[in-house]
């Protein structure tokens, strides 16, 4: 029996327990505290004391290969529940099918798991699925990726990097090093991801109105290989006058480096400037070699702070309704072969 389900019958019977004490108390409208504060101190203690690591289970609905971000991050959440001695039922989908996603997240809400860990493909159609688990009183925390609309009553918590920042701290970037205006344009990932809309959000919100020209957004899907095909088109369609290259993860970024060098154009800050977001190593790699100018890490080490969440929630306990987990940046000045050497993905 897992904790949700012994939280359940707990539940109904400290409901029972108080049914009967409104139906001897005088008045109909009365309440007993002695009784009631009885009640709530057995939950209370149940709760917290009888909670172990061996007795948690949770469900993490995944989004499975993707790229380099993505399988640091599965694996450190994966690990980290490891570590803490929780049982951790990973169904990781393929090609972004959110049918797969929908049918694991039904399937552990029918198992009456202890918490569901959800990493959407995409971003909407989530509703009924999230109150389907409010109502069987298992709490969902969102990793990395949102929802839309972003109902906050449907969810316990989102853990995950800023994309509002990390689209930003592009824009940024790409402002401050042109200061007499450029052209640019955008590779996004699969449509209707939160984390595509949220990073355009970001990035529209300071380019919208600056000197720099955005001349067309088209998705190139996470990929290295359509990375560079977009990139060869983009190029072709205008005739190599493009400067700023904004890439929404490191695998597009670096097909496009692959793109603007077979043209024979040059890459890094007084060539074509291509932004990254994810921080992967190949990408910090490409940045010490000059092919890229800027990288936005996007941190995927974040199993620990899942851990700690979910033992918060299964104890009765209230979180943050946002965790937002702490990134870097790096240029061609700041980046070095030793921070590279470090990094853990």
């Amino acid at each position: 029996m897992t904790i949700n389900t012994r939280f359940r019958s707990l539940a109904a019977a400290t409901a029972a327990g108080l049914a009967i004490v409104s139906l001897t108390a005088c008045g109909g409208g009365q309440t007993t505290d002695s009784a009631d504060s009885a009640a709530s101190g057995s939950s209370t203690a149940d709760s917290t004391s009888s909670t172990s690591a061996s007795d948690i289970t949770v469900g993490f609905v995944a989004v499975g290969p993707e790229g380099g971000f993505r399988t640091a991050n599965e694996n450190d959440i994966q690990q980290a529940f490891k570590d803490a001695g929780i049982t951790l039922k990973y169904s990781p989908t393929t090609n972004n099918d959110q049918q797969k996603q929908l049918e694991a997240f039904a399937s552990f809400v029918n198992e009456e798991v202890d918490a569901i860990l959800l990493s959407a493909t995409e971003a909407t159609g989530w509703e009924e699925s999230l109150k389907t688990a409010q109502e069987a009183e298992i709490p969902v925390i969102l990793l990395d990726r949102g929802i839309e609309p972003n109902d906050e009553s449907l969810y316990s918590t989102h853990i995950g990097p800023s994309n509002l920042e990390a689209g930003k701290a592009a824009a940024q970037w790409a402002i401050d090093n042109n200061p007499d205006g450029a052209k640019a344009v955008v590779l996004e990932g699969p449509a209707g991801l939160s984390v595509v809309n949220e990073r355009n959000e970001g990035w529209e919100s300071l380019i919208s109105g600056s000197n720099i020209e955005v001349l067309e957004n088209q998705s190139a899907n996470w990929s290295t290989e359509e990375g560079k095909t977009v990139t060869e088109g983009l190029l072709d369609k205008y005739n190599n006058d493009i400067k700023v290259i904004f890439a929404q993860n490191d695998e597009m970024g670096l097909g496009a480096a692959q793109a603007v060098e077979a043209k024979g154009l040059t890459t890094g800050k007084d060539g074509v400037q291509i932004i990254t977001i994810d921080g992967t190593r190949p990408a910090l790699e490409g940045l010490l070699a000059g092919k890229l100018s800027y990288v936005i890490e996007y941190n995927p080490i974040f199993g620990k702070d899942a851990v700690d969440a979910v033992r918060s929630l299964v104890e009765g306990k209230t979180v943050e309704k946002s965790i937002v987990v702490d990134s870097a940046s790096f240029d061609q000045d700041s980046i070095t072969q030793e921070i590279i050497d470090g990094r853990p993905y």
